[in-house]
C-alpha cells in the first residue's frame, strides 16, 4: 500500500458517492457523456455492509484465522436502506461509435429528444451532492476516465467553481493496494505458524511395523512340505490311504514378475503421415473474412491498440466475479454503480481507511478535453 504523504492530512469522509459514466468512446476521441449515474451512501452504512456480511455463516475465528476484513465467503453485501440515487441520460451532440453502441446499448436515435449536458445539468449534479461533507466521488479507474470526463463537461459550461470542495477516490488503485496488504498479512501468518512448530510437537507412532510381503519362492521355503501335512491329517490305521485326500507332488508356484516380462518390447506401429498443407496468405485487396486470424480488430485508440483490453485482472467485472462468484449487468451506469458499492462494502474498513488517506481533490483533476473557443466577428 502506498505511504501517505507527510503533507496530506487524513480526513474522515462522511459520504461516498459511487459514480459511473457511459460515453461515446474513449479518451483520444474527446468523448461526451451519454449516461451518468451516482449512488450515495454514508460512511456508517458502508462500514456496516461488511460487518453484516461477515456475521452470516461465520465461525468463531481461531488463533490463526485470516483477518476478518474482508470476509471470504462469497457473500454479496446487503445494500443499506438509505441510498441516494441519481441517473440521467444526455444527447451527446456527437456520433456514438458502433463499439460504444454495442457495449452500452445506447445510440443517437434513442437520445435525440433529450438535451445535452448544460449548466443546468451541472447544477443538478451539484444539488445532488449536497450531502454530509466531506464528500468523495468513487469510480473504478476514475483517475484516467470518469473524473477527467466529468471535469471536462463541467468546465465546458463554466460551473467548475461549485465543485471546489469535492474529493475523488479511484477504486482501481485502492483494491490493488488492499489486496497487496492482505497477501502480505497471509505470508506473515503462515511464517508465524511455521515457526511455532517444534520437534517435540511431532507425535511418535508406537504401532508395530507393517508386515512385509515375501516373494513366492521365499514363502515356499518357509511352509512345511505336502507330505508332512498329509501325515498329520491321516487317521490311524489308514496311513497314506486317506479316501478324502489326494496327494499332489508340488504346489503351484506363482512365477516371479521378471519371468512375465517379455524380453523385447513390441515395436510401435507407424503412424499414418499426411501431406503438410502450406498456409495460404490472402491476396492484397481481397476480404479477409475467411481467415479471422489475419483480420485486425476494430480500434479507436490508435494503430495496433485494441478497443478495450481483453485480459485485465483488475477490471471491475473480474473483481466482482472473484469476490462473489457471479456476474452482473455490465455497461449500465446504475448497475455498475451498485456493483462497485457492493465491492467496496465487501472490503469495508480497509477501503474506507484507504479513501481517507489517499483521496484527491476534484479541482486538481486534469480535464479530458477543453472546449474550443468559438470564432466570432465583431
Amino acid at each position: 500500500m502506498e505511504e501517505p504523504s507527510s503533507s496530506r492530512e487524513v480526513n474522515k469522509i462522511q459520504t461516498f458517492v459511487f459514480l459511473d459514466i457511459e460515453s461515446t468512446g474513449l479518451q483520444p476521441q474527446n468523448p461526451r457523456i451519454l449516461e451518468l449515474s451516482m449512488i450515495a451512501v454514508s460512511r456508517e452504512d458502508l462500514l456496516r455492509m461488511s460487518q453484516q456480511c461477515s456475521s452470516n455463516g461465520q465461525q468463531t475465528p481461531s488463533k490463526w484465522s485470516p483477518p476478518p476484513s474482508p470476509p471470504q465467503d462469497n457473500c454479496v453485501p446487503k445494500l443499506p436502506r438509505v441510498l441516494h440515487k441519481y441517473t440521467r441520460l444526455y444527447y451527446p451532440w456527437k456520433i456514438v461509435t458502433p463499439a460504444a453502441e454495442e457495449m452500452t446499448g445506447l445510440n443517437n436515435d434513442m437520445l435525440q429528444n433529450l438535451g445535452g449536458f448544460t449548466q443546468n445539468s451541472a447544477q443538478a449534479i451539484h444539488l445532488f451532492l449536497d450531502l454530509p461533507k466531506p464528500v468523495t466521488l468513487v469510480a473504478h479507474n476514475g483517475s484516467k476516465f470518469d473524473f477527467k470526463l466529468l471535469k471536462a463537461e463541467v468546465s465546458s459550461v463554466d460551473y467548475i467553481e461549485e465543485f471546489s470542495d469535492l474529493q475523488c477516490t479511484d477504486t482501481l488503485r485502492a483494491i490493488k493496494d488492499i489486496d497487496a496488504l492482505h497477501e502480505k498479512e497471509d505470508i506473515q501468518q503462515i511464517t508465524a505458524l511455521a515457526e511455532s512448530f517444534s520437534v517435540d510437537d511431532i507425535i511418535e507412532d508406537d504401532s508395530p511395523p507393517t508386515t512385509k510381503r515375501t516373494r513366492p519362492d521365499e514363502a515356499a521355503k518357509s511352509r512345511p512340505s505336502v507330505s508332512a501335512q498329509l501325515n498329520t491329517c491321516t487317521p490311524p490305521g489308514n496311513q497314506g490311504h486317506h479316501p478324502m485326500l489326494e496327494v499332489i507332488g508340488e504346489l503351484p508356484i506363482t512365477p516371479i514378475k521378471e519371468q512375465l516380462t517379455p524380453s523385447k518390447t513390441p515395436a510401435t506401429p507407424h503412424k499414418l503421415s499426411y501431406p503438410q498443407l502450406s498456409p495460404v496468405t490472402p491476396e492484397i485487396g481481397k476480404s479477409c473474412t475467411t481467415t479471422s486470424k489475419v483480420c485486425r480488430s476494430l480500434t479507436y485508440e490508435g494503430p495496433g491498440k485494441r478497443k478495450f483490453p481483453r485480459n485485465m485482472p483488475y477490471k471491475q467485472v473480474n473483481i466482482y466475479h472473484r469476490l462473489f462468484g457471479t456476474g452482473y449487468n455490465t455497461h449500465r451506469a446504475e448497475s455498475d454503480c451498485q456493483a462497485l458499492l457492493e465491492i467496496c462494502g465487501h472490503y469495508g474498513k480497509r477501503f474506507v481507511e484507504w479513501a481517507d488517506t489517499f483521496s484527491e481533490r476534484f479541482s486538481e483533476v486534469k480535464p479530458m478535453w477543453v472546449k474550443r473557443k468559438c470564432f466570432t466577428v465583431n
